[in-house]
């Protein structure tokens, strides 16, 4: 089966989010982590948070962050 790149990136996200241990990583700290550009990180997580499956928050202190939705779904 193979993946489309966004897909891919989408999954790694959702990994990423899902052991950050309570930690608020913004969209920059998660494409430098994963080694892609912040453009197509930021198109990725604004899917996820339409679809509901990450919340995030703008701002100082802000960062991105499971949804209840996004720590049960299943692939």
């Amino acid at each position: 089966m193979r993946l489309l790149r966004s897909t891919d990136l989408a999954l790694r996200v959702l990994m990423r989010l899902a052991v950050a241990d309570g930690s608020t990583p913004t969209t920059r700290e998660v494409a430098a982590d994963m080694d892609v550009p912040y453009t197509h990180a930021a198109k990725v997580v604004a899917e996820l948070q339409h679809l509901g499956l990450l919340a995030a928050r703008r701002g100082r202190g802000g960062g991105l962050g499971l949804t209840e939705a996004g720590r049960t779904a299943s692939v």
